[in-house]
């Protein structure tokens, strides 16, 4: 019985060792496809993401297919494919109900459930009454819940960023929020071929360019190509404007 337990525990310590390689080789991917703007390759690995969970079942599997879903909503927004973020939306709300099942009480899940109701908020304004006070309450779960991660910070930088100041935005507790995500990624060795970090950092450089700190936006996104010179977005996008004085601020909405 004893050898049976030690064969078993070498085997679901072997298979753990498996999932989490595949999930690294993935999140490697993402990080890739998020780099060069790869709109096909990210929603391929989220296709198999989602096979290998229906393989596996495992709960961190479906975790990492929630995040890249969710990532893949905000790139969609990003290039104002609504339709197809829309379409996405379903699926990670899904998910993440399969998440909360798992764990009423995982605080980064109740910070992507917030995120996700403010991605509502950018594709359905005629809801915002709706979706607004639901996601605050999702993002205040994550919070109350004193197991504050990098992306839960990401998710109060958001929402401070994207929410009009009579109800509650504020762009410098924004700054500050993406500021304090950012050393909470690299605390902890998050930052890694990350494609939240990253983009944590490129929301640092718009939040500053919409609170008219020009310079320290433009220091940011110099600090982002010196660690990936060939960052597409910021390459031949927003550090290009900031060059030339042009805003980078962003304001979503879809009327579709």
């Amino acid at each position: 019985m004893k050898k049976l337990i030690i064969i078993l525990s070498l085997f679901l310590l072997t298979y753990a060792k498996v999932l989490s390689s595949g999930i690294v080789d993935i999140q490697k991917k993402l990080y890739d496809a998020y780099l060069v703007g790869d709109n096909n390759l990210w929603y391929d690995l989220i296709t198999q993401l989602e096979q290998s969970y229906n393989e596996t079942n495992s709960i961190y599997i479906l975790h990492e297919l929630v995040k890249s879903q969710y990532g893949y909503i905000g790139m969609l927004i990003d290039k104002e494919h609504f339709y197809q973020a829309k379409s996405i939306l379903p699926k990670a709300e899904k998910n993440i109900s399969k998440l909360l099942d798992y764990n009423e009480n995982w605080a980064e899940v109740h910070g992507l459930k917030a995120g996700i109701y403010g991605f509502k908020i950018m594709l359905y304004p005629n809801q915002v009454i709706f979706n607004g006070p639901k996601g605050k309450a999702y993002l205040n779960k994550a919070t109350s819940l004193k197991n504050i991660t990098p992306s839960i910070m990401v998710e109060m930088a958001n929402y401070k960023y994207h929410t009009p100041t009579l109800l509650g935005g504020n762009i410098e507790e924004a700054i500050n929020y993406y500021q304090n995500a950012i050393r909470l990624f690299e605390l902890t060795g998050e930052n890694k071929n990350n494609w939240q970090y990253i983009n944590t950092l490129v929301w640092l450089a718009i939040s500053y360019d919409k609170n008219g700190e020009h310079i320290m936006a433009k220091n940011t996104l110099k600090k982002l190509l010196s660690l990936e010179p060939n960052f597409q977005w910021v390459k031949n996008d927003l550090y290009p404007k900031i060059l030339q004085n042009k805003s980078i601020s962003r304001t979503y909405y879809s009327s579709k």
